[in-house]
């Protein structure tokens, strides 16, 4: 490095209008034409009815479920898609792991804790 050259450098950060926080339970994507890597991530879930029929007590309270109308099977909501070159798709990977690493350490850590104490 020069000599006088700066050997730090702040960082500021700022949330985006659109930020959000999103549950991911998954990841879908592939290739783009423009050689980048576009994954989409999403959440899943049973999916929500369109019609449920319930039974109605003589002073009106609603009682059991009879009936229920809509799809069956297993509904993937894409939370947001991203477009990454493959070297930060490797960060990210990097981070990812690191993070999953860190959270399997912290959890053995609990278990031993846990398991340690006197009864």
């Amino acid at each position: 490095m020069a000599e006088g050259a700066p050997t730090s450098i702040k960082i500021y950060y700022e949330k985006g209008r659109l930020f959000r926080v999103i549950h991911v339970d998954g990841a879908l994507g592939g290739l783009t034409p423009t050689r980048n890597i576009f994954v989409s991530l999403y959440s899943q879930r049973d999916p929500l009815p369109k019609v449920i029929e319930q039974r109605l007590s003589p002073d009106g309270a609603l009682g059991e479920e009879i009936g229920r109308e809509g799809k069956t099977g297993l509904f993937r909501e894409m939370e947001i898609g991203l477009v990454l070159t493959s070297s930060v798709a490797r960060e990210l990977a990097k981070f990812l792991i690191e993070q999953a690493k860190l959270l399997d350490e912290s959890e053995q850590n609990k278990a031993s804790t846990s398991s340690g104490k006197s009864q």
